[in-house]
């Protein structure tokens, strides 16, 4: 256990920081002592350490920084729990899954994800064991705990796995089809996944090509399926110049295409027509859905 003043020293943070995180923004809960003093727990300082990592590196705001340590964490808002599962710990799933990762078994990751979507809504699977899983894939990579090529068969499982899903959902042919891509460089695409599932749950005809697709031949393809909208998912701000030039060539060749940019290298919501930025935190997509097809270019 850890008084403020030394977890102040610790991480290098005032201690009016500290408490204002803990107060405003609830990204931690300390303990208490009988003489009501706080008392930080070592995972109150290593939360504490990555929330000021994501809000220093990388940019962010301290209430998008929360949000994504509550992810990372498994602790998914409760309206994305579809069935009796809302209180359920996920850990014990996503620790099977990780540690099949790591052993590099891909046949025991295929059961375990046979067993979960036996157990659980497919929606459940997703954002709250893939989600927390992939982020903790990601953290051990970065760490050098776990090989790039580990990581590229989980990632390609559940690809696989959505898929599938993908398969399961009719479209309809009055709505406006929808290509769904990251651009050439990034290939982190779990965002793009999640993004495409809502649609082909909305019966969006959604033609998925996913990481790394090349700008060569893509007007092409938009001109031939008669594509409406472009949904691009980016994973960091580095990769925001790259889809805006997509957005910019695109349009010039079709003026009547809408774009829908979304991922981690979106910092806040906005629209500027035909582009609309979607914040990792805005889950409000039937909303900005329907705003896409009000507007007439």
């Amino acid at each position: 256990m850890y008084k403020i003043n030394a977890v102040s020293k610790l991480l290098d943070m005032p201690t009016v920081t500290i408490r204002s995180w803990e107060t405003r923004y609830h990204a931690i809960t300390p303990k208490r002592t009988e003489s009501g003093h706080r008392v930080y727990t070592e995972e109150n300082v290593n939360d504490l350490k990555w929330l000021k990592k994501q809000v220093q590196d990388h940019k962010m705001s301290v209430s998008q920084a929360v949000q994504l340590l509550k992810i990372h964490k498994g602790e998914i808002e409760k309206e994305q729990l579809i069935d009796n599962t809302i209180n359920h710990s996920f850990e014990a799933q996503i620790n099977e899954l990780f540690e099949a990762t790591l052993h590099f078994d891909s046949e025991r990751c295929n059961q375990l994800f046979d067993l979960y979507f036996s157990q659980f809504h497919y929606k459940t699977v997703f954002y709250s064991i893939v989600v927390p899983l992939m982020y903790k894939v990601g953290d051990a990579w970065e760490k050098g705990e776990l090989s790039v090529i580990k990581e590229h068969m989980i990632s390609n499982i559940v690809l696989q796995r959505a898929i599938n899903f993908f398969t399961i959902f009719h479209s309809s042919p009055i709505l406006p089809k929808v290509i769904a891509i990251c651009p050439e460089g990034e290939h982190h695409q779990l965002g793009l996944i999640l993004f495409t599932l809502f649609l082909k749950e909305q019966h969006y005809p959604v033609y998925y090509i996913g990481a790394d697709t090349p700008l060569d031949g893509l007007d092409e393809l938009i001109k031939e399926k008669d594509i409406e909208i472009v949904a691009i998912s980016i994973s960091s701000d580095e990769h925001e110049l790259k889809a805006q030039k997509y957005i910019d060539i695109l349009y010039k060749q079709n003026p009547k295409l809408k774009f829908i940019i979304g991922g981690l290298g979106i910092k806040e919501s906005k629209k500027q027509e035909p582009r609309w930025d979607v914040s990792p935190f805005d889950k409000d997509w039937l909303n900005i859905m329907s705003q896409i097809n009000d507007y007439k270019n």
